[in-house]
């Protein structure tokens, strides 16, 4: 059986593109439960927390058998069986130590990697997967934790995969983070330079490579930007982002994980939406979206040797002018 946890990921939009549009799919949203998993919002190891899972599953044929019927048949997917197997491999999921005795942390990557073997392999009695490659052609996995984030209403990481997983190129990982609230002075307007206002900022790294919880550092190194920041429109505050991410965080990983960045095939895209509710009256709030490519971004060569400290006590401007 292939693991999900793999170096070698495709853009999301590559997935789709292959797999088509399907002609039914399953939904189960927000299983809830409490694990001791990743990092709090504050970086912490080891500390329980809830946790929201949820799964879509595209399948090859229209229900068929299901409707004729009207009963759950081979031709669609047992939602409460679904649910129930994911809630059992969660349970199953629990922080431990490894050989040294050394407290060894549960990664969000690794409870999707458990998931997804709960759900694809053969059945403990030897009986047929809950999900057989015939019967689907795309999963997603996402887990969300909405106490995650300090300022924002969580983070969560998606995985998404063909049914011929053990092809290349064929899963995506994406971690997000939603709605960070962060004050700072923006607009073009004489009013608008008077003081800060509200901008909501959707961060998302598309193809993540990373296998640890840094979700922490992420967030850290978005909001120092966009609150220290004095720009006029939010599509120069988002590409200041997006270049940041990239220098600052992005790039510093990978390159304490693969030593030459040359030799990186994967590097992420990075996509940023950016709102700004106080700005038009009459509507809930003016949105600018942006993706950038972190290879093509230009900042390959000026990638710091070190990655930002965290958690940061100084300002993000000061300690990258004291680099």
């Amino acid at each position: 059986m292939a693991s999900v946890i793999r170096d070698k990921l495709s853009p999301r939009f590559e997935l789709d593109r292959a797999a088509g549009q399907s002609p039914a799919a399953i939904h189960v949203r927000n299983l809830q439960t409490i694990l001791t998993i990743g990092k709090d919002a504050w970086g912490r190891v080891g500390k329980s927390q809830p946790v929201l899972i949820s799964t879509s599953v595209f399948l090859t044929k229209p229900f068929e058998s299901a409707s004729d019927e009207d009963a759950v048949t081979n031709s669609t997917i047992h939602y409460g069986i679904l649910s129930k197997r994911i809630l059992e491999a969660s349970a199953l999921f629990s922080p431990g130590r490894n050989v040294k005795g050394q407290y060894e942390s549960r990664t969000l990557r690794k409870l999707i990697h458990c998931i997804y073997q709960s759900l694809t392999q053969p059945l403990d009695d030897g009986g047929d997967p809950i999900l057989s490659t015939s019967v689907y052609n795309l999963l997603e996995l996402s887990i969300m934790l909405p106490k995650g984030s300090l300022i924002g209403t969580g983070v969560s990481l998606t995985f998404a995969g063909l049914s011929n997983i053990a092809e290349q190129s064929t899963m995506s990982m994406n971690l997000a983070l939603h709605n960070l609230r962060i004050p700072t002075l923006i607009g073009v307007n004489p009013n608008e330079r008077l003081a800060k206002q509200i901008v909501v900022a959707n961060v998302e790294i598309d193809g993540y490579g990373l296998l640890g919880d840094v979700y922490c550092e992420l967030e850290q190194v978005v909001v120092k930007t966009i609150e220290e920041s004095s720009f006029q429109t939010l599509e120069a505050l988002a590409t200041h982002v997006c270049r940041r991410i990239i220098r600052y965080f992005l790039l510093p990983h990978y390159r304490e994980r693969e030593g030459d960045l040359d030799e990186i095939s994967d590097i992420p895209n990075v996509k940023i939406c950016l709102e700004k509710p106080t700005a038009v009256t009459m509507a809930d709030a003016p949105v600018i979206e942006l993706a950038m490519s972190a290879r093509d971004s230009g900042l390959w060569e000026l990638c710091p040797i070190t990655k930002v400290p965290f958690p940061l006590s100084s300002t993000l401007d000061h300690w990258i002018s004291s680099q």
